[in-house]
């Protein structure tokens, strides 16, 4: 027995669709707040989803949803009807998620390079570090201090000679009683395992 219903994803049951979006569409245009309220209530599910396998985190997917439907109302006056609207939806949700983690990462790289800077300038202010509030810098301090407390005592000295009181290297060859060149390799490694952990303590904090 054949079924004389529509079926989903026939062509006229696509045209029947295009034909209630744009009548939904032409609705919110208009200012009809229900309009806008059935839209968001149709497609809210859908952009959760995406929005959540992208971060899986709940409050990162609520947070990016939310911003998704700010720029579909925003741009929603714009909408030509060259894709369906589900379609354009989720380029939208798509995009947005791409974005809000760009900068997600570029905030973490900024915070990053802000306490790597203040670590290069560790012994005097420099003018640069007017800009950071008393807070931030404290919390540069205090990061910055306990992650030196914990490098391997092979590469601790070393750099607290060099970076924070300013030796020479030939006066920490000295101190340490160690080749020139076992100080330039015991500063290089220190630095770097100071910056990853520096890095992973970023990362931390804004994840």
């Amino acid at each position: 027995m054949k079924n004389s219903g529509t079926q989903s994803g026939s062509p006229q049951s696509k045209t029947i669709e295009a034909a209630g979006d744009e009548q939904l569409l032409a609705d919110i245009r208009r200012g009809d707040q229900k309009a806008a309220a059935k839209l968001v209530s149709a497609y809210e599910k859908t952009v959760y989803r995406i929005c959540y396998r992208f971060f899986a985190d709940e409050n990162e997917a609520m947070d990016a949803a939310q911003e998704v439907f700010i720029k579909i109302f925003r741009a929603i006056g714009r909408f030509e009807g060259r894709s369906s609207l589900k379609t354009w939806i989720y380029r939208i949700a798509a995009n947005t998620c791409i974005s809000l983690a760009e900068k997600r990462k570029r905030e973490k790289e900024g915070l990053l390079q802000t306490m790597m800077h203040w670590w290069e300038s560790f012994t005097a202010a420099s003018p640069e570090d007017e800009v950071l509030d008393n807070e931030t810098r404290q919390l540069n301090q205090q990061a910055v201090a306990e992650k030196v407390a914990r490098l391997p005592e092979t590469y601790r000295m070393p750099v607290i000679l060099k970076d924070i009181e300013g030796l020479p290297l030939e006066k920490i060859s000295e101190v340490l009683e160690i080749p020139v060149g076992t100080v330039k390799s015991r500063i290089n490694r220190g630095r770097r395992i100071l910056q990853e952990s520096l890095q992973a303590y970023v990362y931390g904090r804004l994840e």
